[in-house]
């Protein structure tokens, strides 16, 4: 390897390299997590996101943040997880992450569960700015 090499600024130490920083801002008002048992603590201001997609965006922003943390969790949630936090009813989850997987704003990994996609980070950490 060159070091030399232009193309040696293209890589990183972490391919998980994101702006930690910019993440907890935007998830501080909204969720907190046990310290022992990782489980997500919605506040109150949870309740205030306008909609179903911008509470489900939410959720699953905070389970990368959560697996970032947690290094030995794994990122994803199913959709009975989704459910299990009871931030909408049923119907309203179903049809979310339809509305957010058909053009890829979420993808579902290979045990079927959903995540936020690095790309789109900067795109949510704008959509939640305050």
């Amino acid at each position: 390897m060159n070091q030399d090499d232009p193309l040696k600024k293209l890589i990183v130490s972490n391919s998980k390299d994101i702006d930690r920083q910019k993440m907890a801002d935007i998830l501080d008002p909204y969720v907190g997590f046990d310290e022992t048992s990782q489980i997500m603590n919605f506040k109150e201001e949870f309740r205030t996101l306008g909609t179903n997609v911008d509470k489900l965006e939410m959720v699953l922003l905070a389970d990368k943040a959560r697996s970032l943390y947690f290094q030995d969790r794994k990122e994803g949630l199913s959709q009975s997880e989704i459910l299990a936090l009871e931030i909408m009813p049923e119907g309203s989850v179903k049809s979310t992450l339809k509305k957010l997987a058909d053009p890829r704003k979420i993808l579902k990994n290979a045990e079927g569960k959903y995540y936020i996609p690095t790309y789109r980070l900067g795109e949510l950490f704008s959509k939640f700015k305050k």
